[in-house]
């Protein structure tokens, strides 16, 4: 069985679980990631009352490919970079383009 190509699309609202989602595909051969940088927030956080009723919201956590790079609160580029004047239809287009030059598509 021949394991399928993916292209995931990003832009600057990509952000906590879409770029948990892309970087599980960082490292992949088959995968690739096509659009703008995403909003960078590749974190966890938790949130601790505090005596008052105040409540402290602290990142606790970045989140790690499987190279162990390492991300957080910075813009994931994305392996094919569009202009961010590039519409949804021009970011389908050129992950379309790659995908159809791929194996088992």
């Amino acid at each position: 069985m021949v394991a399928r190509p993916v292209a995931v699309l990003t832009s600057a609202l990509t952000g906590s679980s879409g770029e948990a989602t892309l970087i599980a595909f960082r490292g992949l051969a088959r995968a690739a990631t096509f659009g703008q940088p995403t909003a960078g927030f590749a974190t966890g956080n938790a949130v601790f009352r505090l005596s008052d009723g105040a409540e402290l919201l602290i990142t606790t956590v970045q989140e790690m490919d499987r190279t162990g790079r390492v991300y957080g609160n910075t813009p994931i580029a994305p392996d094919h970079p569009l202009p961010a004047t590039a519409t949804t239809d021009e970011v389908i287009a050129a992950a379309s383009a790659w995908l159809h030059t791929r194996p088992g598509c």
